[in-house]
């Protein structure tokens, strides 16, 4: 497992520049750029297991949440939110059942506004409580049926789970250099090649190919790492049978 340290090491190791010329201010903008790019490779590349940075100990990447009578929910700043996985919701305080995905653009009828409410009543006879959906979009969750103010008082609640960006580092864990990446510790170095590459490149220095294609072996081995984790899946084939009647 590598550390910060380790890391800021290499990237002097690997452009033969010290912290005076290419600045820890700088080299932590790069080894978040970084760690934000290599993040966004694992959740294009994942299987059905789900990654998540692992320095957040405390909890998983999912929240309960109280439902209104209103029909948006804005996800907040503090989720680090950038993909939706599920959503599921009880509307009385017990049974939950899975929100399907929608867009409003599919609805026959038009959206209007939320002050329309006689128009958003309308809208809501058009859906179920046991099967209820959500159109995503504007950084808020939008729930159809919309909770009654029956169901708040009987406990109505939204779990969304979702995938994360990473915690970035901040200019005391660089100094303090303790601390390491929450992805598997293989790909740590990526976030030493990755700054180093993009400060080569910017003074057209000649290790610049060397490095980049250091990185390209890392993606290619992270791709296929994260794309095989759930090895336990037994998958069979199985005849299919047309009927031509």
């Amino acid at each position: 497992m590598a550390t910060l340290s380790d890391i800021n090491s290499k990237i002097t190791s690997l452009l033969g520049v010290d912290t005076n010329t290419y600045t820890n201010a700088n080299r932590l903008i790069d080894i978040n750029l970084w760690y934000q790019k290599v993040v966004s490779m694992i959740l294009d590349s994942q299987d059905e297991s789900d990654w998540s940075d692992s320095n957040n100990t405390s909890t998983y990447p999912r929240d309960t949440f109280a439902l209104t009578t209103n029909r948006d929910y804005a996800i907040g700043a503090t989720y680090n939110f950038l993909k939706i996985k599920d959503f599921s919701v009880t509307y009385d305080g017990v049974n939950y059942y899975r929100a399907t995905p929608i867009d409003s653009t599919e609805f026959s009828f038009g959206d209007g506004p939320a002050s329309a409410t006689t128009h958003q009543a309308t809208i809501d006879s058009n859906f179920a409580k046991t099967s209820p959906r959500y159109d995503y979009k504007y950084g808020a969750i939008f729930l159809y049926p919309r909770a009654t103010s029956d169901d708040v008082t009987a406990g109505a609640a939204g779990l969304v789970e979702f995938f994360p960006g990473p915690t970035e580092f901040t200019s005391s864990d660089l100094t303090t250099g303790t601390a390491s990446p929450g992805i598997d510790s293989t790909f740590h170095m990526m976030l030493a090649y990755g700054p180093a590459w993009e400060y080569a490149q910017s003074k057209a220095m000649p290790q610049a190919s060397s490095i980049y294609r250091e990185l390209q072996v890392y993606e290619e081995r992270l791709r296929k790492q994260y794309s095989s984790k759930q090895l336990d899946r037994k998958y069979a084939l199985r005849s299919a049978y047309q009927n031509y009647k």
